[in-house]
């Protein structure tokens, strides 16, 4: 009796300890009227380990964009270029992957969206350039830049603080319904 009791803990214990498996066609937010799959988040972080943090951060990602167009923010796909070859001038996508450290991840991403890591290992890459380009480009317009290195703490609690306030706006303001 002791023996099932302790199989049955160990059972709930590793079944409460695995992550959830999301749908990649689950709906998990909706931004502005727009419906918001997991496929989306998975094009860029994994939802393996914190998933709720990883999906969280993808919705203020796309609220920032949002915003920064808004503005009249826009991102060329020269800029984006740009980005991509600084670190490995002159190369393709194909080469870029190759020279990648986390290959894993790449295929592990790959399998749950059907195509191969290379093709994610692109896509990834051209979503990620990207949000940085107009993250760069709205923190410049919205902060500034700090004058001094004993700003930057300061001015980085600011942005924080800011991307977390606009969270908080869009769904009291039911821009964002979130259904995770």
């Amino acid at each position: 009796m002791k023996s099932l009791i302790i199989m049955m803990a160990g059972m709930i214990l590793f079944t409460a300890c695995q992550s959830p498996n999301y749908d990649k066609d689950e709906v998990i937010a909706e931004l502005n009227g727009e419906e918001i799959k997991v496929e989306e988040v998975l094009w860029q972080f994994s939802l393996e380990e914190d998933p709720e943090d990883m999906m969280t951060h993808f919705l203020k990602q796309e609220i920032m964009l949002l915003e920064a167009k808004d503005m009249g923010i826009v991102v060329s796909e020269e800029e984006i270029e740009e980005s991509k070859q600084a670190i490995f001038p002159d190369t393709e996508a194909a080469e870029r992957y190759e020279l990648t450290d986390d290959k894993d991840f790449h295929e592990k991403q790959a399998s749950k969206l059907d195509i191969s890591p290379e093709e994610y290992f692109e896509a990834r890459e051209e979503r990620m350039y990207k949000v940085q380009a107009y993250t760069e480009k709205y923190i410049e317009a919205e902060f500034g830049y700090p004058s001094d290195s004993d700003e930057i703490d300061e001015w980085g609690e600011k942005i924080d603080s800011h991307f977390e306030s606009l969270f908080d706006r869009y769904k009291e303001d039911g821009k964002l319904i979130i259904k995770f």
